[in-house]
């Protein structure tokens, strides 16, 4: 899929939730999906899992700012943990399993975490697969390999 297509899909599944703004969809154009930056990579992956029906949770862990102290504290989760943490439904045998799936996604010249390494190991020792995305092509085929 690309990302004009996932655009057209995403915007003709909201079109079906809500018939009556099919009558003015023209004035409410979708927001095309775009892989320019990680903000929008990690977006346009989030958006392709849903709505292939799939599971998807984006992880937010940055640390919040707290203006008592003056200083950033943890966010609650594991240092290291993925951006976006999923399940690929697959069929074998006439059965529906999940597998879960963590995907970092880096631009540019970033580089793993040694926190983000260990966290890929865990997964990948567990039975779970782990994606690194750093373009949306690269991502799409890794993603279509999972079975």
């Amino acid at each position: 899929m690309t990302l004009q297509e996932l655009t057209q899909a995403v915007w003709q599944e909201k079109l079906s939730r809500y018939p009556y703004s099919a009558a003015r969809s023209e004035a409410f154009l979708p927001l095309p999906f775009t892989a320019r930056d990680a903000n929008s990579l990690t977006r346009s992956i989030e958006a392709f899992i849903r709505i292939t029906g799939h599971y998807c949770d984006r992880i937010n862990n940055v640390g919040i700012y707290d203006k008592r102290t003056g200083k950033y504290r943890s966010g609650g989760t594991r240092k290291g943990i993925a951006d976006i943490m999923a399940t690929k439904k697959v069929e074998y045998d006439d059965r529906i399993y999940g597998i879960a799936v963590a995907i970092e996604v880096k631009w540019g010249k970033d580089k793993m975490s040694a926190d983000q390494l260990k966290i890929k190991a865990e997964i990948e020792r567990t039975g779970g697969v782990y994606i690194i995305a750093r373009t949306w092509e690269q991502f799409i085929q890794e993603w279509n390999n999972i079975k």
